[in-house]
């Protein structure tokens, strides 16, 4: 065969043709060991693997009492816009005409200044204020950047409640760690009955109406829980107030 046609069939075998056809280009495969170090690193690495962590929604809310609400939005806030309660409204959705009146808004959050509180003292002691579902607005707030967030709501129910609040909560953030395959410091999360129990501690992790409990502590910002379970500043709140504002009712 003369060289410039064996030349001319070795480009054309490494471009991938043949004949005159394209045919596509032989896969590169893994060595099998490499697949399994890979396979193996990650089930050690187990409950501690690398999270997804979506986009923070631009509001979101939850009681902190019978007549507080929590609110969070997705960028740290600044706090003399934050604290003006004209700059926020909540009304049933049965009755989006009849405004709460908010007697104070006030930045809790420690961490990222994005949690602030409303009260609404009308709501005190009014159990059918319980359970109910509601609309929050937020209307001008300035991030801490000094840009204005805009014209925000999110709906959510009143009150909190294992199931569905704190179930949702847990199973998205501690379950992981703490279920039956992988109790981590034999503890787990993923039942009502499971957050009771000691654990390998004593007394136990989760006691209602104690804010000094083991699981609070754990997952206040900056310890522990709180970053392994990838927890927002709300997130913490919401574990606080249902074991001491509700009593960690079922």
């Amino acid at each position: 065969m003369p060289m410039r046609t064996r030349l001319s069939l070795c480009a054309h075998q490494r471009t991938g043709y043949r004949h005159g056809v394209h045919t596509p280009a032989r896969r590169h495969i893994v060595p099998r060991w490499i697949m399994a170090i890979f396979a193996t690193a990650i089930s050690l690495a187990g409950c501690h693997a690398a999270r997804i962590v979506a986009p923070n929604p631009p509001l979101r809310a939850a009681s902190a009492a019978l007549y507080a609400i929590d609110i969070e939005f997705a960028e740290p806030v600044g706090r003399a816009s934050a604290e003006d309660p004209a700059h926020y409204a909540v009304y049933s959705a049965a009755a989006p005409t009849t405004r709460a009146m908010i007697a104070s808004a006030t930045v809790v959050d420690t961490l990222y200044g994005r949690v602030v509180q409303l009260v609404i003292p009308e709501w005190f002691g009014d159990d059918t204020k319980d359970h109910l579902d509601v609309v929050v607005e937020s209307h001008d707030v300035q991030s801490l950047s000094g840009l204005s967030t805009g014209n925000r709501s999110v709906a959510f129910r009143t009150g909190l409640d294992y199931q569905p609040n704190l179930r949702d909560l847990l199973d998205t953030h501690c379950t992981r760690c703490h279920d039956a395959a992988n109790a981590g410091g034999n503890y787990r999360t993923d039942t009502y009955a499971g957050l009771l129990d000691n654990g390998s501690s004593a007394p136990a992790n989760l006691i209602p109406g104690d804010p000094n409990c083991l699981l609070i502590r754990r997952c206040k910002p900056r310890n522990s829980m709180f970053i392994q379970g990838g927890l927002s500043y709300l997130d913490f709140e919401m574990i606080r107030n249902w074991i001491v504002s509700y009593a960690a009712r079922l």
